[in-house]
């Protein structure tokens, strides 16, 4: 048997553990092989951080044996913290990122119904987003507002960004607890309600609050075919003039975790209500300071005003209301946003960082950046 190590973490995991809603035997400080060491980045709650413990034991086959033998501890780790940053590994390649994807969870997918353009790199990587690097992209659960969504995210520094562009992480558990109750016991109750407006093929793919044509996210243009997996989602439609898609469902808001039993914030509110890009870019502004980022910032807000007054709430390009109908106001989604922002985590790429992240306890995001990035994504069912 390999030496074991006390791992050292702050006092946060009691808070953290409690989240996950572990008993105290599961909960006692983990010990891991020579191999890998643990820590918590400095000033963040998560994620925990996996680095090799020297430089020999950096390579894909010391990284691809120490999974295996330590799978039972790492998905105990996640329950607790609900992401893990590999950090100092040598992965090189998208071809790499997939082994250890499935050295973590075999139970990769394909299928994406998500809203952000997106290229395929392998046959389960792809590139996060295409949106421009302008575009914020907020704090949500992957797909929440399908009956099933991906339990599991990987996501994998390909090329790391020089400044900004990061992927922040939050504890969607601790959302949910932060939440005024006049709005978490409405969404509890109620769930959400999400209208989404789709360009036919051919279309741009980016658009501020659309993103991309149909055809892509059901990988067809045949309505017939997209029609099987609308049915398939539970989802009303409506193919309107000019070959575009309306989409209406009605979602649950709140998910309980499926191992640890653990309640969770889990909707697309704030990513589908027409106030938060300009609500997030004000606290993007805050933190990057960039003449670029005040103009968007001004840019989202004059457009926001422009498409409220001209536009019916249903006709939105995304639109997201509480499960009954009735409107999330700019008071309620401030509210949303402000809670996210309290407890956001935001930690700087380093070329070959692999993140995985437990979908039905944290969110994740894009701040916007400028210059090369490239960051890849994968999933479980």
């Amino acid at each position: 048997m390999s030496a074991t190590s006390i791992v050292r973490i702050s006092g946060k995991k009691k808070a953290l553990t409690k989240n996950a809603n572990l008993s105290k035997k599961k909960t006692r400080p983990s010990k891991t092989s020579e191999e890998v060491s643990k820590n918590l980045i400095k000033g963040l709650n998560l994620p925990i951080v996996y680095s090799p413990s020297s430089p020999e034991k950096a390579d894909l086959k010391h990284l691809t044996d120490w999974i295996k033998k330590n799978h039972k501890e790492i998905q105990r780790d996640l329950l607790i913290y609900g992401a893990i940053l590999f950090r100092g590994f040598n992965i090189g390649s998208s071809e790499n990122f997939e082994k250890i994807a499935l050295g973590l969870d075999s139970n990769l997918s394909e299928a994406y119904l998500g809203t952000s353009p997106r290229d395929k790199k392998t046959k389960f990587v792809h590139t996060a987003s295409e949106l421009p690097s302008s575009y914020p992209i907020m704090q949500h659960a992957e797909m929440s507002f399908l009956n099933k969504p991906p339990k599991k995210l990987f996501f994998y520094a390909k090329v790391a960004p020089s400044k900004n562009g990061e992927t922040p992480i939050t504890d969607l558990r601790t959302v949910l607890r932060e939440m005024p109750s006049h709005i978490s016991d409405k969404v509890e109750k109620q769930g959400i309600k999400y209208i989404r407006h789709y360009d036919g093929p051919g279309a741009s793919r980016y658009s501020l609050w659309k993103t991309k044509p149909w055809s892509e996210m059901f990988k067809t243009v045949d309505k017939k075919e997209a029609e099987k997996e609308i049915k398939k989602q539970n989802f009303d439609h409506e193919w309107l003039p000019g070959n575009k898609l309306r989409l209406i469902n009605s979602q649950v808001g709140v998910r309980k975790h499926p191992i640890a039993g653990s309640k969770a914030w889990h909707n697309h509110s704030q990513t589908f209500h027409i106030d938060s890009p300009r609500l997030e870019y004000k606290y993007i502004f805050k933190r990057q300071k960039t003449l670029r980022g005040l103009g968007v910032y001004l840019i989202l807000n004059l457009l926001t005003g422009i498409k409220k007054l001209f536009s019916r709430s249903e006709d939105l390009d995304v639109h997201a209301t509480y499960g009954d109908g009735s409107e999330i106001s700019n008071k309620d989604i401030k509210t949303i946003v402000n809670v996210f922002w309290k407890n956001i985590q935001i930690f700087s790429w380093q070329k070959d960082d692999i993140l995985y992240i437990d979908n039905y306890s944290v969110s994740h995001g894009r701040l916007p950046f400028v210059g090369p990035r490239e960051i890849q994504v994968a999933w479980t069912e």
